[in-house]
């Protein structure tokens, strides 16, 4: 029996992209600021205004203005430094490669927490022609995993929960997107990830719940 999969879909950081070496990174805008080593990451990334970011309530630049006095520099530097953390990220070309062969007969979408300028650094990295569609936390006001953004996607694509397979390293991403009746695959290694596709698409086994158990219909 042929597999029912329409859209496949992917996280972007950790999955579509992977960071580069996070300590070279850190220790690199540690000494760059004069910040001790090791607290960069809690300065920069769980400030009183990130969730604001990650929805799209104030812009990028407007999280760097105020995460600016906590790294000691002005905001143009801090803006500097976050873009630095997403654009330094490698491209996954292995999956890339992989998904250009899903592109004849499925759609290719990103769902990604992501801030404002989420979709310009994808356009800046070129990868948006292998894309048919990209949801973005920021745009939509609310982020995984919460059950509206997976329902925004089904719905903007206008297909049912089954016709999807979703891809996230994220576990309770993962988790939020099963309970809804998509088919979902926890990321751990881009090789694991390929083979759980490859199966789901052969039709050798579902995941998707007979019933839903959770989430708004």
């Amino acid at each position: 029996m042929k597999s029912p999969l329409r859209v496949a879909v992917f996280d972007i950081g950790d999955v579509l992209f992977t960071p580069h070496a996070q300590s070279d990174f850190l220790n690199r805008w540690e000494q760059r600021l004069g910040i001790a080593r090791g607290e960069l990451s809690q300065l920069l990334w769980y400030g009183p205004d990130i969730e604001a970011a990650n929805i799209g309530r104030i812009t990028a630049e407007e999280y760097c203005r105020r995460c600016a006095p906590r790294l000691g520099c002005n905001a143009a530097l801090a803006l500097a430094l976050v873009e630095d953390a997403f654009s330094g990220a490698r491209l996954n070309d292995e999956l890339v490669r992989y998904i250009q062969t899903l592109k004849p007969q499925m759609q290719i979408v990103a769902l990604t927490n992501n801030w404002s300028f989420g979709r310009r650094l994808l356009e800046k990295r070129g990868i948006t022609a292998l894309l048919d569609l990209i949801i973005t936390s920021a745009e939509e006001g609310v982020r995984k995993p919460q059950s509206r953004l997976y329902e925004i996607m089904l719905q903007r694509l206008a297909i049912a929960p089954a016709a999807a397979v979703f891809v996230d390293d994220d576990a309770e991403n993962v988790a939020a997107a099963r309970t809804l009746g998509i088919h979902s695959i926890h990321f751990h290694s881009t090789q694991q990830a390929i083979a759980e596709l490859n199966e789901l698409l052969s039709g050798q086994h579902s995941q998707v719940p007979q019933q839903v158990i959770g989430g708004n219909p």
